[in-house]
């Protein structure tokens, strides 16, 4: 009898989890995009394979500050089946695909292993090309996510690495409106749609009426009913003195999310004595994005 005692009060927790009453099982999603600087190559561009030294920083990093995220977007990673082994370490298992180009800046989605990724309706891998007759564009990655046991549906879940340089906006709309088109096709209205990643975003646009790129991806995303939820105020990236916002979340309109959330080393000063928290270290033993993270409540 005294065993039932201590048993009661965590099964009355329990309780509290879990309707009995319906069929729906309400819980949330930490997802997390985070841009890894030429992962592979030691963060370089000209680096090789043997130059990447900043596995166990990575590993540190994501175990101490990122334990609890469920899914992670990862861009700009080369050689994807050493990030792979990697986050398996850390209890996650990745889907991403193949390259011809060797220094491909692939997409990766790790999830825990208590979770899913299956191709969209009309699918047989993860891969969407947004822009015809241009193969080295990264490609969107995407499918939708279950529990893994049950096989419940959770979320579309789409991440994103759009074309780079402050006069490609035109490129980043035409990719934009390609994503678009196919997110129509299979979407399910119960279904939260997700989408994440570097965006690529510059304040100044050349289009006059529109006050920067966020404002022109941003209308294009509401024929899709999404918006955005990462904050106006943070840097997601740094380089040197300078920053930019180029790490975003868009869900669908209908869909609660909590506390969006950038790593502070890329807001922080310099001086901050703290490794993880201090921008020139970071910089050198992680890369010169930092995460972004959202919860996504799942009904």
């Amino acid at each position: 009898m005294g065993r039932l005692k201590r048993l009661w009060p965590w099964l009355a927790c329990a309780a509290t989890v879990f309707s009995i009453s319906g069929n729906s099982f309400a819980s949330s999603l930490k997802i997390t995009t985070f841009n890894l600087r030429w992962y592979g190559l030691g963060g370089e561009i000209s680096g090789q394979r043997s130059d990447e030294y900043r596995d166990p920083f990575i590993t540190e990093f994501l175990s101490t500050k990122y334990i609890n995220t469920d899914i992670f977007l990862f861009q700009e990673v080369i050689d994807t089946e050493r990030l792979g082994q990697l986050m398996n370490g850390l209890g996650h298992h990745c889907v991403s695909y193949r390259h011809e180009q060797f220094n491909h800046q692939h997409l990766m989605i790790c999830l825990k292993k208590s979770l899913d990724i299956v191709p969209e309706k009309g699918d047989d891998d993860y891969t969407y090309p947004l822009m015809e007759n241009r193969p080295y564009l990264r490609p969107a990655l995407y499918g939708q996510v279950i529990d893994r046991y049950s096989k419940k549906p959770l979320i579309h879940l789409v991440g994103l690495h759009l074309k780079a340089g402050p006069s490609s906006i035109d490129a980043r709309l035409e990719q934009v409106n390609n994503l678009n088109k196919r997110v129509l096709e299979y979407r399910q209205n119960n279904l939260p749609v997700v989408i994440a990643g570097d965006l690529n975003t510059y304040r100044n646009s050349r289009y006059e009426d529109k006050e920067s790129d966020l404002v022109v991806l941003g209308d294009a995303f509401k024929s899709i009913d999404v918006t955005r939820r990462t904050s106006d105020y943070d840097y997601t990236y740094r380089n040197g003195g300078s920053g930019n916002v180029f790490d975003h979340f868009y869900v669908s309109d209908k869909t609660e999310t909590k506390y969006v959330e950038i790593w502070r080393a890329c807001g922080g000063s310099s001086r901050n004595t703290k490794r993880l928290e201090n921008l020139s270290w970071y910089q050198r033993f992680i890369s010169d994005h930092c995460p972004v993270s959202l919860r996504v409540d799942i009904q």
